[in-house]
């Protein structure tokens, strides 16, 4: 599975334990302007690299703040982890798939500015075995088929600062 962090109005940070390994077509070309968020040291795998949602979508909100080993994502974001962020690209190979059977996922969540109304989510999703690019054209996958491809999902969190 694919770590996958999506936050609506909270400032979620992943700490913990994690033992994972990484490594089919890249999708979009260097998009002017994009930039890539930075990325956070992760216990047990190293540095993660953070790839925003929204750079092939012009209406799509991207903004994601690496703070020292927190992630910010903002009202109507999105970031998927990753080994690499090359701007502007997707490249399912470079999402991470994290062998989690026997192990122990910990991060810290701080919800205080996701108010009623707002999800601050946090899942696992299949994006790097889906070799399809979706409508999204990054390659993410839920059951509900959101993005056109179906593929597992696990929420670990979908939480605001009134209900978990």
């Amino acid at each position: 599975a694919v770590a996958a962090a999506a936050a609506r109005g909270a400032m979620p940070s992943l700490a913990g334990s994690l033992i994972a390994a990484a490594a089919a077509t890249s999708v979009g070309a260097a998009s002017s302007g994009a930039t890539c968020p930075g990325t956070i040291s992760v216990d047990g795998y190293g540095a993660v690299s953070l790839v925003p949602a929204g750079w092939n979508n012009a209406s799509s909100s991207s903004l994601v703040e690496v703070l020292g080993d927190s992630v910010a994502a903002h009202l109507g974001s999105r970031t998927y982890f990753s080994d690499t962020c090359t701007a502007g690209v997707y490249d399912r190979r470079h999402y991470l798939s994290l062998p989690l059977l026997g192990k122990t996922l910990r991060y810290t969540t701080d919800v205080s500015g996701a108010g009623c109304g707002c999800n601050a989510a946090f899942y696992l999703s299949a994006m790097r075995q889906n070799a399809q690019p979706t409508q999204c054209r990054d390659y993410y996958c839920d059951p509900g088929k959101l993005c056109g491809a179906a593929c597992a999902l696990v929420n670990l969190q979908e939480a605001n600062q009134v209900a978990w």
